[in-house]
């Protein structure tokens, strides 16, 4: 083999062995080049990336353009910039600047400069309370030992009537009731509204009356469809005495008299 290589470069051809080994050994030194350059390459870079960012941190980077200064917000005082010594007057009720002229906060409607009004008073049913429950009559100033007082319902209702007799039912619904008769006019029938009220149907609504004046009973028929007995005697008109039988329809009563 060594005189077979010989003698191929003595003649001048090379071997081609020879000439593969050298484009593979060729390659592979290009892209081993290639790989160390681009690695170098991706060092620099970041490299330089740190400095900058380091520079940046220390003041020494790019220069940052100034932010404009930021504008000054309008206050609600339109009379122009308000100084410490001169300060705007406020508002009691809610604190809020004012005017000096106005009359009123437009904040919370509270007056500006003047006292402010009473309070309402407290309604009661719909209406003001009566100053009589508030602190008695007007003008007038209220007790300290001021007490409840009863009051007598009795007496607010007027004079009452003076019973002057009876009415004993003997027959009927009724049998056995009584009903008292009163000084005056005693109205008597089967409406709801009589003094004495007879549950028969034969009654007309307002049948008849009994009256006591000046010592004197009266009896007195007010023109009933059935009419009126006494003593087992129609009657229109005529005097009570006691123990006397009056019949209405078929409701039978006897009459008893207190004086």
């Amino acid at each position: 083999m060594a005189g077979v290589k010989e003698a191929s470069v003595f003649l001048g051809f090379r071997d081609p062995r020879d000439i593969l080994r050298a484009r593979i050994d060729s390659k592979v030194s290009g892209a081993e080049t290639d790989a160390v350059n681009a690695a170098r390459g991706s060092v620099i870079k970041s490299g330089q990336g740190a400095a900058n960012v380091a520079k940046k941190a220390a003041g020494g980077g790019a220069k940052v353009a100034a932010s404009p200064p930021k504008k000054k917000k309008m206050g609600f005082w339109p009379f122009g910039e308000k100084k410490e010594e001169g300060a705007a007057p406020t508002c009691g009720g809610c604190g809020k600047e004012v005017d000096p002229t106005w009359q009123a906060c437009p904040y919370c409607r509270g007056p500006l400069g003047q006292a402010a009004p009473p309070a309402a008073p407290a309604p009661f049913r719909g209406g003001m309370i009566p100053p009589v429950l508030v602190g008695g009559p007007p003008n007038m100033p209220a007790m300290a030992g001021d007490k409840t007082m009863a009051i007598d319902i009795s007496a607010l209702a007027g004079p009452k009537k003076q019973v002057v007799g009876w009415l004993v039912v003997m027959s009927g619904n009724q049998k056995g009731n009584d009903f008292r008769l009163f000084d005056g006019v005693n109205n008597i029938g089967a409406a709801a509204d009589n003094d004495v009220v007879i549950t028969d149907e034969y009654l007309s609504s307002k049948h008849c009356i009994i009256r006591y004046e000046d010592g004197r009973y009266e009896f007195k028929d007010n023109d009933s469809t059935n009419g009126s007995f006494l003593n087992e005697r129609r009657t229109s008109k005529d005097e009570l005495v006691d123990n006397d039988t009056i019949r209405l329809g078929r409701t039978e009563m006897r009459f008893k008299a207190l004086y």
